[in-house]
Order: structure tokens, then sequence, then C-alpha cells
């Protein structure tokens, strides 16, 4: 029964993407004589990636937590290796947040006031995406290597 809602609810997820894709890229611009053209629906879209965003976010912690427990019952180290990688994120994240600049950036069609805490959070996840990256890219060769080895 799971796994029909879950596939429900995935094509329904894939057939609002379509809908809202579709809308932003031939439902028109606001203005086709301005230097930077601007889609009638850049805000749906936009809307609907924050919505995906939030979503998985929420489905990310809901199964840590659950995953957690399951672990705790089962094996305490195994579960504790599990919050070592939460911790792991979190210090990556504060020391990306410390070694940003928080300098402001020229932005072409940007005339609002951005604060130098909102540079700085912005840095820190630039930071952190590119140490994951290049973690994930060392791991994936790594990881070919050792099972050829195996």
């Amino acid at each position: 029964m799971e796994n029909k809602i879950s596939k429900i609810a995935m094509y329904v997820l894939f057939g609002v993407t379509i809908i809202v894709a579709c809308l932003f890229f031939f439902g028109g611009n606001v203005d086709d004589s301005a230097e930077y053209v601007e889609p009638v629906f850049t805000n749906s879209l936009l809307y609907l990636t924050y919505s995906f965003v939030a979503i998985a976010a929420l489905l990310v912690i809901v199964a840590a937590v659950v995953n957690l427990a399951t672990d705790f019952k089962k094996d305490a180290k195994s579960a504790m290796k599990s919050v070592g990688g939460v911790c792991a994120l979190v210090i990556l994240f504060v020391v990306s947040y410390f070694v940003s600049s928080g300098e402001p950036v020229a932005v072409l069609g940007i005339e609002e006031e951005v604060t130098t805490a909102t540079y700085k959070m912005v840095d820190a996840q630039l930071y952190t995406t590119y140490v994951l990256l290049i973690i994930a890219v060392i791991l994936m060769i790594c990881g070919n290597f050792a099972k050829k080895l195996k």
C-alpha cells in the first residue's frame, strides 16, 4: 500500500513539474522589449522549487529520525556512527561559515541591499557544497579501485 501511495505522489509531483515547466517556457514574457527578459511564470517555478526543497528536507529529517530510532533498538554503536556523520556535516558548515568572507558581489539587475550575514551564509553554503562534491568524487574513484582490488 505504501509503495502505491509513493508512486502516486511521485506521478503527481512529476505532473505538476511538467505543467509549471511548460508554463514557464511557453507562457510568454513580462516585457519582450526589456533588456533582461523575464518569463511570466518565474515565480511559479521558484515556488515549486522551494516546495521541492522543503519536501526533500522534511523527508530526510523524518528518515534520519526513524533510522536512528531503529538503529538504537538494534545496535547503539551503529546509531552513534549516524550521529557522528551529522555532527561532521555541522562542523563542516560551521568551519565554512567562519572561512567565508561575506563581501558583497556585484550582480547585474539587483539594486536591493543584502546583509553581510546573508553573504556569509551563501559563501558557507557554496564552500560546503564544494567540499562535499570533492569528497563524493574522491569516494567514487576510490570505491571503484577498492572494488577492483577485492
